[in-house]
């Protein structure tokens, strides 16, 4: 129990000296050029969250702009491309006064309350009074002269580009808060599922030490994204193991297995 005490106390570490300005950046590869983003991980946990697990599966990659207003937004996300798909969930709206839709800040596009997924958009001037309906999450931060040329291209009455503009790839180029777990990559093997959650999340590892009498597997411990303890599993005898998670609070989370990381989005 050495080792999980001594991990969980470096990462306790990392998130109080580095959490004020440690964020993910992301950098978006389109067929108009590339621009890079920096998420609010610490702000906007759960938004930025959702949208950072997104972009490590590769999920947008590929998608269009499948809708661009000039002098106002310009909207991807939509793996049919038709602007009414998604990633197959939704995820609670999460506002904070520090998060506004001003010029080049990316926002959460949904159909109503707490029905947003993976559709965002990116304000080409400040469009403040959507903040009441629309949660904010990052903001470009280089080449913003990108994104405001993709908000010029020609398009038809449903302002849908007439020459498709198209993320060919969107990859984390810096990893934040979020991105704790990637410190430990080389023992990054937890699957979590499903993820997001709301109820329980599955774990599962390929073939572990057992350990101790009886052949009990290391403790399990689940904490936030500022390391503190959010739940303790003990005496674990084997996996898959279905974890109730449902009294937790909404946000990111990391699962802690010995000197194994994962991070899941509680929704």
């Amino acid at each position: 129990m050495k080792k999980t005490t001594y991990l969980f106390l470096v990462i306790a570490f990392a998130f109080t000296t580095e959490i004020s300005f440690a964020q993910t950046q992301i950098t978006f590869y389109t067929s108009m050029g590339n621009f890079v983003a920096e998420m609010y991980d610490t702000l906007q946990p759960i938004t930025a969250g959702n949208f950072i697990q997104l972009v490590e599966k590769k999920f947008y990659d590929g998608i269009i702009f499948h809708r661009v207003v000039k002098n106002f937004v310009i909207q991807g996300g939509d793996p049919t491309g038709s602007g009414s798909g998604g990633p197959g969930y939704t995820i609670p709206d999460e506002f904070n006064a520090k998060a506004s839709n001003v010029t080049g800040a990316f926002g959460m596009a949904n159909s109503g309350p707490n029905t947003a997924g993976s559709q965002f958009y990116i304000n080409l001037k400040n469009n403040l009074n959507l903040n009441p309906n629309y949660p904010v999450f990052g903001i470009v931060i280089s080449n913003i002269e990108i994104v405001q040329q993709i908000g010029l291209v020609p398009v038809n009455a449903q302002d849908r580009p007439l020459t498709p503009v198209v993320m060919d790839s969107v990859r984390i180029t810096k990893a934040g808060p979020l991105g704790i777990n990637e410190q430990y990559a080389e023992s990054k093997n937890i699957s979590i599922s499903p993820n997001p959650a709301s109820d329980y999340i599955t774990l599962t590892i390929p073939p572990l030490e057992k350990r101790g009498l009886g052949g009990v597997l290391e403790e399990i411990q689940i904490f936030d994204i500022f390391g503190k303890s959010a739940l303790i599993v003990g005496a674990i005898y084997e996996l898959p193991l279905q974890i109730d998670i449902s009294t937790l609070p909404t946000g990111v989370y990391f699962v802690m297995i010995g000197d194994k990381v994962e991070k899941f989005v509680k929704i």
